[in-house]
């Protein structure tokens, strides 16, 4: 937790804040086809804290909504250019600050520790409850 209180705050060094740059990181991962529902539910938001986020977005240049092909009372909603440039360049200054900080702080030991210890957090997090996973 104290880890991704840090990524928060290096992410909050270009002034974007960390529940806006989430929302663009939605609203890429899903291709250009992302719904207010659909962000609702990804990032568990409440409607009207999600609208007024998107406000801002939008407001900001960093996004745009458009009717959907197939259903015109859908909205849909994409990163524009500026959008995708801020999250990414966002992405880049945490994952350099992280890989400092690795290469700062660590020995090949625990630099060989802390990638064994990722593939483990990875599986947990991707466990699915369906399958059980022999001992």
């Amino acid at each position: 937790m104290n880890l991704a209180r840090r990524l928060r705050r290096e992410a909050q060094s270009d002034d974007r804040s960390w529940t806006r740059l989430q929302l663009l990181g939605s609203i890429e991962r899903a291709g250009g086809v992302a719904t207010p529902t659909m962000l609702c539910e990804s990032e568990s938001m409440r409607s009207s804290n999600l609208a007024a986020a998107l406000r801002d977005l939008e407001n900001g240049g960093l996004i745009v909504r458009y009717p959907d092909a197939e259903d015109g009372r859908k909205v849909r909603i994409r990163l524009t250019p500026r959008g995708f440039e801020t999250l990414h360049q966002n992405i880049a200054h945490r994952e350099r600050w992280l890989s400092e900080t690795i290469r700062d702080s660590l020995t090949p030991e625990e630099y060989a520790l802390l990638l064994a210890t990722g593939q483990l957090l990875d599986r947990l997090a991707h466990h699915d409850d369906a399958c059980s996973v022999a001992k």
